[in-house]
C-alpha cells in the first residue's frame, strides 16, 4: 500500500504482523514509523525497540520479538536498513514471519527495495516513494491553510519544484513560510522569493530546462543569479559537469529509474526529472558537452586555465550543440 493509505487500513482494523516500509523519500518513511507507533503501541519508551541492520544481533532482535508487551496491546521491533540475503532468513526469524506472535510487531524501514520479505504472507509493504509535484503541493496548500496562512495553488507548486519534491525541504521551506507570514496573514510571491532556498542542483536543472526550450536568456540569467549569490565560476562548472553526466548516463541506461537511481546516488524522483530532460538532448551531444566539462572541470582545478572564461565558454557551447 502506499503511505497514505496506511493512517486508513489501521482505522479500519486492519492489522499485520510484519510492516516494510521501504521507499526513497525520508520524510514518508519517517512518518508511517510514527503513524504504526501511533496506532499500535502504548508506552512506546517501553514496548518498543529499535535496531540497527547492519549490526543486527539477531538473538537481541527475537528476544525483542518474543517478549510481551507492557500494559500495550502489542509490542514493536524496528530494524533500519535490513537487507538480509534469502538464506540468511532463517530460525527464529523465519518462524516469526511464517507463524507470526499476535503480540508482536516487526517493522522494518529501507530506503531501498528488497524483495526477500514480500514473499512472506504476513509482510505489508508500505511504499514511501518522492510523491510528484501535484501531491506535494496540495500538502503544502493544507498545512499552511491548517496554520491560518493563505497561500495560492501556484506558488504551492513552485514551492514543491524548488525542493525538487523533497518533503523534508518541503516541510523545512513550509515552516518558515508560515513563521514569517503570522497568524492569518497570507504568503506572497516576495515571501517565497526571499526565503526559499533553491539549491545549485534545482538551479542546474532549471538553467538546463531554458537551455532544452531554447530560452537563452533565462538560462544566462540563471547563472548570473548564482553568481551574485556567491556560488564560483569553477563551482558552476563542476555543478554542469556532475549534473549532464547524470543526463548522459540516464539518457544511455536500460535499467529502471530505482536502479538507475541507486547507481547514481540520487532519488528516482530525479532520475525521472533527468530522463524527461536529457529527451531535448542528442546522445551523442551529451557525451561531446560532458567530455568538455571533464577537461574544463580538470583545467580549473589544476590551475591550467582560468575558470570564468571556461564556465561561459561550455554554458555557450550547450546551448549551440
Amino acid at each position: 500500500m502506499l503511505f497514505s493509505e496506511l493512517k486508513k487500513s489501521l482505522n479500519s482494523g486492519e492489522r499485520f504482523s510484519t510492516y516494510l516500509i521501504e521507499g526513497e523519500e525520508g520524510y514518508f518513511r519517517a512518518l508511517s514509523l510514527d503513524t504504526l507507533k501511533t496506532a499500535l503501541v502504548k508506552e512506546p519508551q517501553l514496548n518498543v525497540a529499535t535496531f540497527d541492520g547492519a549490526a543486527l544481533d539477531t538473538g537481541e532482535a527475537l528476544a525483542s520479538l518474543n517478549a510481551f508487551p507492557f500494559l500495550s496491546e502489542y509490542r514493536m521491533t524496528v530494524i533500519k536498513e535490513f537487507y538480509p540475503t534469502a538464506a540468511a532468513i532463517k530460525g527464529g526469524l523465519r518462524d516469526f514471519l511464517e507463524h507470526p506472535i499476535k503480540s508482536s510487531v516487526l517493522v522494518i524501514v529501507n530506503e531501498k527495495p528488497h524483495e526477500v520479505f514480500k514473499k512472506f504472507d504476513s509482510v505489508c509493504t508500505v511504499e514511501c516513494k518522492t510523491a510528484d509535484v501535484s501531491i506535494i503541493a496540495r500538502w503544502i496548500k493544507a498545512t499552511v491553510n491548517a496554520a491560518g496562512v493563505k497561500i495560492s495553488d501556484g506558488l504551492c507548486t513552485e514551492i514543491a519544484e524548488y525542493c525538487l519534491s523533497d518533503m523534508t525541504r518541503v516541510k523545512n521551506e513550509t515552516e518558515k513560510l508560515i513563521a514569517y507570514a503570522g497568524e492569518n496573514g497570507e504568503i506572497d510571491e516576495n515571501a517565497v522569493d526571499l526565503l526559499v532556498n533553491r539549491g545549485t542542483e534545482y538551479k542546474i536543472y532549471e538553467m538546463t530546462d531554458y537551455i532544452a526550450k531554447r530560452k537563452f536568456d533565462d538560462a544566462i540569467g540563471v547563472v548570473n543569479d548564482m553568481l551574485e549569490k556567491g556560488d564560483t565560476h569553477g563551482r558552476i562548472i563542476s555543478a554542469v559537469y556532475n549534473y549532464f553526466r547524470r543526463l548522459l548516463f540516464v539518457a544511455i541506461s536500460d535499467k529502471s529509474p530505482a536502479e538507475t537511481g541507486a547507481l547514481l546516488g540520487v532519488k528516482e524522483f530525479a532520475v525521472k526529472k533527468a530522463k524527461q530532460q536529457a529527451a531535448a538532448f542528442n546522445v551523442r551531444a551529451l557525451k561531446n558537452t560532458v567530455d568538455r566539462l571533464v577537461d574544463a572541470d580538470y583545467a580549473v582545478k589544476s590551475g591550467k586555465m582560468n575558470a570564468d572564461d571556461l564556465m561561459w565558454i561550455n554554458i555557450f557551447k550547450i546551448m549551440t550543440e
